[in-house]
């Protein structure tokens, strides 16, 4: 589980009070962005994973008091990996394996018990890179076959006028949430890194990552979803996905302070997220 005291746990990027302060560093107007989607009815969500509903468990005038007074209270009801969200280390296991080596026991997950689950996610203080691959493309929005390599993220860095270090959280815009709430979102091809760019962000240091699709990596991953076995399984990095970058793009942003506290859900393969970038 999580260290009260330092907030480290499988799956927490460690406190370091150094590259807390080097984040901070990055901060010049105090401009706050969120990068998280609004929860909602109706908002889009990967087929393989829950609706997000809302609905008035209690509501006004059910019981007035004395005074006069009433309340109302509401029901939730999702998936962990509906709108933006960080996965759990248990949110992969391959060959019947999880990330520690031990068998893959959905019972100890759902118990609360098997490590790398969503109470073992931390408190995200780190400076934060944004990687505009549609920027580098010159275009608004990348094509559903595009993918992106290690050269990509080499040549986008170079363009912006930043490098990668360890401990840094990882954005790659590539347009697709401009899609947010349209039938394309979720599309059986959405861009994505491969594995070989996921690997060179991990020579680089990267720390956590993330993008404005439903998936990390080039899509469809019906066969296959080597960027989340490599990251979560292999690497126990974590991953967020359904991001809003918009808008920290059109600022023109590309490093800053970012911060993020998952919902610490025992049992959880994921968490529901509100990211924010300070710059």
């Amino acid at each position: 589980m999580v260290d009260a005291a330092t907030g480290d746990g499988p799956g927490a990027l460690p406190f370091d009070l150094a590259l807390w302060q080097r984040a901070a560093g990055t901060v010049e107007t105090g401009r706050l962005f969120e990068l998280g989607r609004e929860f909602h009815d109706g908002m889009p969500h990967y087929p393989t994973h829950p609706d997000f509903e809302v609905s008035l468990f209690r509501k006004h005038g059910d019981r007035v008091r004395g005074d006069g007074a009433s309340s109302a209270s509401c029901h939730l009801s999702f998936g962990g990996h509906t709108g933006t969200h960080i996965d759990a280390l248990c949110h992969v296991s391959q060959d019947g394996r999880m990330h520690d080596g031990s068998p893959a026991d959905n019972q100890r997950i759902q118990a609360g018990t098997a490590v790398g689950d969503a109470a073992d996610l931390g408190v995200y203080v780190r400076r934060g890179v944004l990687f505009d691959i549609a920027a580098l493309d010159r275009v608004d929005r990348l094509s559903g076959d595009r993918v992106i390599g290690p050269e990509d993220l080499a040549q986008a860095a170079e363009r912006q006028g930043f490098r990668v270090e360890h401990g840094d959280v990882v954005l790659i815009r590539t347009g697709w949430g401009q899609l947010w709430g349209a039938p394309g979102y979720i599309d059986h091809a959405t861009p994505g890194p491969n594995y070989e760019a996921a690997k060179w962000l991990l020579d680089r240091g990267a720390g956590l990552v993330g993008s404005d699709t439903a998936v990390f990596e080039k899509g469809p991953v019906t066969d296959a979803a080597p960027v989340h076995r490599l990251l979560l399984f292999e690497q126990k990095v974590n991953i967020m996905e359904n991001l809003d970058l918009e808008p920290i793009a059109a600022a023109g942003v590309s490093t800053f302070l970012f911060l993020a506290l998952p919902l610490r859900v025992r049992g959880g393969t994921a968490s529901p997220l509100r990211p924010v970038a300070i710059c």
